[in-house]
This record gives C-alpha cells, structure tokens and sequence, in this order.
C-alpha cells in the first residue's frame, strides 16, 4: 500500500529539515507516534536507527527504522523493519527563499499475507488522514519556527 502526500511549508527547506530530524521531537508532529529513542550512536546520516511507538485505528506497535537516504534539506528516506514495513520518503523543494514544497509518499507491507494486506487495505483512508494532520501541524511547526528570521 502506498500514501501519497504533499503540502507546501511557511519556510525554508532548512526549517523543514530542521523539524523532520528532530528525532525525539517527531511525536511534536507524527501526532500518532510517541517515545521515540535514537538507537544508533549517529545522529546524522544514512544509518542512523530510531524506534518509536505508532498507535493507528487502535492497533499499537513498536515501529523499527532506519536511515536510508540522507539528503540535507532535500530528502529523507526511511526503512520500516517493525511490525509493518515499508519505506517513507519526505522530499524537499525550495519554493524561493520562504517557502518548502513537501512531497511525502509512505509504502508500507503489512504482516500476516492477505489477512494484513486486507487490513491495511481498510485502514488506508484512516492513514492518509492522519498524515494529513501530520502535515498540517508540521506546516504549524515550520510557521512557529520562522516567526521573526526575515
């Protein structure tokens, strides 16, 4: 199953970039995530490995990732290796000086062969309007954060 997803940002793709690499800090905007910890000794980079409790439609896992494009100000790729998994991808675009276009596509494999490809099949609109709101407080986030830097 795959989530496309896109909305432009109030600020600079440094901004942006800024807030999606926050890694403790990524419950602040992915509303439907808590306890992230960093589990590699990178911060920064491909590599870098993180965990994170994902509750979806009342179903609660422990989401596994990993860095897998690093692209500063521009891309982030991510490998799924939990329960679900998957790649998420979050592009960045300078629109000017002020503004980032985000361009956000999730692909997730559900477990559990068809039984899971047909759950995730019924939670699919669900997810795409929870990472709608993810956006949108993002966008929130990214407006806060540029506040007064002109």
């Amino acid at each position: 199953m795959t989530i496309e997803l896109a909305e432009t940002m109030p600020g600079p793709p440094v901004v942006v970039w800024h807030l999606i690499t926050d890694w403790e800090n990524q419950g602040d905007w992915q509303l439907e995530a808590r306890d992230f910890v960093v589990t590699s000794v990178e911060r920064e980079g491909v590599g870098v490995t993180a965990e994170a409790t994902v509750s979806i439609g009342g179903i609660t896992t422990r989401d596994v990732a990993e860095v897998v494009a690093w692209e500063p100000n521009k891309l982030l790729g991510i490998e799924h290796k939990g329960w679900v998994s998957g790649k998420g991808e979050l592009h960045l675009t300078a629109l000017g000086s002020d503004r980032t276009h985000v361009f956000w596509v999730e692909t997730l494999y559900p477990p559990l062969g068809i039984a899971g490809a047909v759950g995730l099949t019924v939670f699919r609109p669900l997810m795409s309007r929870i990472f709608k709101r993810d956006l949108r407080v993002l966008q929130g986030l990214v407006r806060a954060a540029t506040q007064g830097m002109t």
